[in-house]
C-alpha cells in the first residue's frame, strides 16, 4: 500500500512541477523538506518507543489515553515551532504562506493514528485508512491541480492539508475519546518518562536530515533559483530510493534477530552493494532518460535537464554508501547500541553541515551534490572503522 501511495505522490509531484515551473518547484521542495523535519519533531521517536515498549497495551485503558495525549502534545508543540520558524526564518521566502498552512496541517496528519492501528494489530482498519488517504489525495489534488490548475505554493499546500482530512477523521472516529482532554499528574509523569526515553531515537531521526536534505538548503542559499529547481528533481528521486532502502534495513533486522552471529561478512556486504548499484544504474548511466520518464510532465529545458542529470548522477553515490553500511546499522540496532548509533549519526550530520556550509562558499554550485555526500562518507568510514576495530568483519 505504501508503494501505491508513493506512486500517486510521484504522479502528483509531476503535475505540481508542471503548474509551478522550475523555480517555484524548487521553493516547494524547501517547503516539503521543512514539513518533513517538523513531522519528525512531532514524532520525536515516540512511535518507535511505543511499539517497542508497549505494543497492544498502548491501545487499552489509561495507557492508551496517556499515549494519545502524548501524541497530541508533541504534535501541537511541533506545529507551534513550525509557525515560529516560518515567521523568523521564512518571512520573506516564497513558501512563507505554505509554511503556515502546513504547520496547521501538522495537526491533521493522515498517519497520526497509525501507531494505534499497528499496536492493536488492527490491520484492516490500517488498510482502510491508507486506501481512504490514497483516494482522497488523488481526488483532491487532481481537482486542485488539473481542474482548478493551482499554480502557486499556498493553495497547493492547502489542498494537501485537505487531502489528509478524511483519513485523519477516520482515525478520530476509531481512537479518539473526550477523556484525552483531561491531563492529570499521572499523565505528566508519563510524558516526562517518555521524553527522557525517546531522546536517543529522536536524535537519530532528526540528525538524518543533516545528510541529503542539507544539500537542498545549501542550494537554496548558495545557488540560483533555477539551480535549486533542477536540484530538487534529483533530490526527490534519491529521497524516494532512500526510503525504499529502509525496507531492506527492516528485513535485515528481522533476519539478524533470528541468529546470534556477531560477525559481518564482506561477501554479504559486497553482494548487497552490487545489487543496489545495479538497480540504480539508470540513475547514474542514463540520468536524462530516468528524469524525463519519472517526471514526464515537468517543464524540462536543456539546461535544467543537464543540471538535474548532473546532480542525480552524483547523488546516486549516496545509495551505494547506504548499501555498504546497511548491515552495520542493522547490527547496531539489533544490539540496541543506540548511544553509539546516535553519536555517529550526529557527528556525521554535523560534519556534513560544516562541509556544505564552508564548501558552498569555496566551490561552484555544481559541487553542492558532491559536498552533500560528505556525511555519508564520514558515517560509512566510521562504522567500518568501528567494526574493524572490534574484529567483527570477516570475509
Amino acid at each position: 500500500m505504501n508503494i501505491l501511495i508513493q506512486g500517486v505522490s510521484v504522479l502528483v509531484q509531476n503535475i505540481i512541477a508542471n503548474n509551478l515551473g522550475i523555480v517555484n518547484f524548487g521553493y516547494f521542495g524547501i517547503l516539503q523538506s521543512d514539513y518533513t523535519i517538523f513531522c519528525a519533531l512531532a514524532d520525536f521517536g515516540m512511535a518507535t518507543l511505543i511499539l517497542a515498549y508497549f505494543g497492544k497495551r498502548a491501545t487499552e485503558g489509561r495507557l492508551f489515553r496517556n499515549v494519545l495525549q502524548l501524541r497530541l502534545l508533541t504534535t501541537a508543540i511541533a506545529a507551534s515551532a513550525m509557525v515560529i520558524f516560518a515567521i523568523v526564518a521564512r518571512h520573506d521566502h516564497p513558501a512563507f504562506w505554505g509554511e503556515l498552512i502546513l504547520a496547521f496541517g501538522l495537526l491533521f496528519q493522515h498517519a497520526f493514528f497509525d501507531w494505534y492501528f499497528i499496536c492493536g494489530n488492527f490491520w484492516k482498519k490500517l488498510l482502510i485508512s491508507k486506501i481512504l488517504h490514497t483516494v482522497s489525495y488523488t481526488a483532491i489534488m487532481g481537482i486542485a491541480l488539473c481542474a482548478l490548475r493551482f499554480d502557486s505554493i499556498a493553495p497547493i499546500a492547502l489542498s494537501m492539508v485537505l487531502a489528509a482530512l478524511p483519513a485523519f477523521g477516520f482515525g478520530v472516529r476509531q481512537a479518539f475519546t473526550p477523556a484525552v482532554l483531561s491531563i492529570g499528574r499521572h499523565a505528566r509523569r508519563f510524558f516526562a518518562l517518555m521524553f527522557k526515553s525517546a531522546v536517543p531515537y529522536a536524535i537519530a531521526s532528526i540528525a538524518s536530515f543533516a545528510y541529503l536534505p542539507v544539500g537542498l538548503y545549501t542550494a537554496s542559499h548558495a545557488a540560483t533559483p533555477e539551480f535549486l529547481g533542477s536540484y530538487n528533481f534529483a533530490h526527490k528521486l534519491i529521497i524516494l530510493a532512500s526510503g525504499l532502502m529502509v525496507h531492506f534495513i527492516s528485513s535485515s533486522l528481522i533476519s539478524l534477530h533470528q541468529t546470534d552471529s556477531r560477525t559481518l561478512h564482506l561477501r554479504d556486504i559486497g553482494i548487497f552493494t552490487l545489487f543496489i548499484a545495479a538497480v540504480s544504474t539508470p540513475f547514474s548511466v542514463f540520468p536524462e532518460w530516468t528524469l524525463k520518464i519519472i517526471f514526464f510532465a515537468a517543464p524540462w529545458t536543456s539546461d535544467v535537464l543537464y543540471t538535474s542529470s548532473l546532480c542525480l548522477r552524483i547523488l546516486t553515490c549516496s545509495l551505494i554508501l547506504q548499501a555498504i553500511r546497511m548491515n552495520m546499522i542493522s547490527t547496531l540496532l539489533k544490539e540496541r547500541r543506540m548511544a553509539l548509533y546516535c553519536t555517529l549519526i550526529a557527528l556525521g550530520g554535523i560534519f556534513n553541515i560544516g562541509v556544505c556550509y564552508y564548501g558552498s562558499g569555496m566551490f561552484a554550485p555544481e559541487c553542492i551534490p558532491a559536498l552533500t555526500l560528505a556525511g555519508d562518507v564520514f558515517l560509512t568510514v566510521a562504522l567500518a572503522f568501528y567494526f574493524t576495530l572490534k574484529r567483527r568483519i570477516r570475509w
